[in-house]
């Protein structure tokens, strides 16, 4: 039965819960120092296409998801100018903690950031869509306010290429994904190194759990 049942999930299906099945049996650092320095349950926030139809930019039809601290994370207004402009889908922050973004935006020709180039090539063309409400937001701009590129990695869930970032000042952690000619991108920052330091564990998972199906 349990092989039936296995055999009746699409491919998309299939994707989500064998990356779902890989998170919860391999946690990462990140979510075992959360355990430690915020015990509070992290909560999955899944975001529906159909919920941004009015405010974004894109026309992607893939929903995303990912892990935060529902307590203490509201979610903040997100005006119809910045969604029309640089794609903002949502923002969510905790005056303790710091606070987040998330961007869906058209890639025309894009199917992979693999097809972007390099990360470093591909977080200059972030840059240039999205930097400017970073600017304006506190979030900062990398090679400028946000500081320096500290470490950049590539990974990929359920066949998706992500490009992750940790930039120095303010802390800043950027993961971004692209699929069928959609770039998703969620950045989290510290404006200060007493927000750092609370909520470092918050913000890597909150990054680290980005996920938007094949």
């Amino acid at each position: 039965a349990a092989a039936a049942a296995a055999a009746a999930l699409s491919p998309v299906q299939s994707a989500r819960a064998a990356y779902e099945t890989q998170m919860s049996s391999q946690p990462s650092a990140g979510a075992a120092a959360a355990a430690a320095a915020a015990p509070a349950e992290l909560s999955l926030y899944k975001r529906s296409f159909r919920q941004r139809f009015e405010t974004s930019i894109s026309a992607g039809t893939h929903d995303y998801s990912f892990n935060y601290p529902k307590e203490t994370w509201k979610p903040d207004i997100v005006s119809l100018n910045d969604g029309k402009l640089y794609g903002v889908d949502l923002r969510f922050s905790s005056g303790a903690e710091g606070k987040m973004c998330t961007h869906v935006l058209p890639f025309v020709d894009k199917d992979s950031l693999k097809d972007v180039g390099t990360p470093d090539e591909a977080l200059d063309r972030f840059v240039e869509l999205i930097g400017a409400f970073w600017n304006e937001n506190g979030f900062g701009v990398p090679g400028g306010n946000a500081g320096s590129v500290k470490s950049t990695k590539v990974v990929s869930k359920g066949g998706v290429v992500y490009y992750e970032y940790e930039l120095t000042k303010p802390h800043n952690l950027i993961s971004a994904a692209v699929t069928d000619g959609q770039l998703y991108v969620i950045n989290a920052s510290a404006g200060s190194e007493r927000q750092w330091q609370q909520g470092e564990a918050n913000l890597r998972n909150i990054v680290s759990s980005f996920y938007v199906p094949p």
